[in-house]
């Protein structure tokens, strides 16, 4: 499936969009909470955030070493590296369940940490927004 942008332009994009809607969730969250727990929420959302920028990278990666290889074990690599990331999801989760047992970092960061994870899918869908533009420019 062709999307007419390069690899790298959508990497830096998606990129971008991942961290201009952690910011959105943390003035969101800054605007809910009124408290002293929004610095620890908002650790949460930067965590997820950096970990959802890390597996963008991490996927580009992976797509251009499995087109190097052959289909079989292409599919396999990338399968792999799937569950890699999923595997690097569960352990930052889990990672934030366990802090907020802690008194001082509380629900509020594992909330933090949830609401972090949804920036790539959310992202992804503001990505189509984009689409158009794109394809006038290359």
């Amino acid at each position: 499936m062709d999307t007419g942008l390069s690899m790298e332009l959508y990497v830096k994009r998606m990129s971008m969009m991942v961290s201009i809607v952690s910011l959105v969730i943390v003035v969101g969250g800054a605007v809910y909470l009124r408290s002293a727990a929004i610095l620890v929420f908002s650790l949460g959302v930067v965590i997820t955030a950096i970990l959802n920028i890390v597996k963008i990278h991490w996927l580009k990666r992976s797509i251009d070493r499995a087109t190097e290889m052959e289909a079989t074990s292409g599919h396999l690599y990338i399968r792999g590296q799937g569950m890699l990331r999923m595997f690097l999801t569960l352990a930052v989760l889990v990672g934030a369940g366990f802090l907020s047992q802690i008194d001082i970092f509380g629900l509020p960061m594992l909330i933090g940490a949830v609401l972090g994870l949804l920036t790539m899918p959310v992202a992804a869908y503001s990505m189509a927004l984009f689409k158009p533009k794109d394809h006038e420019k290359i």
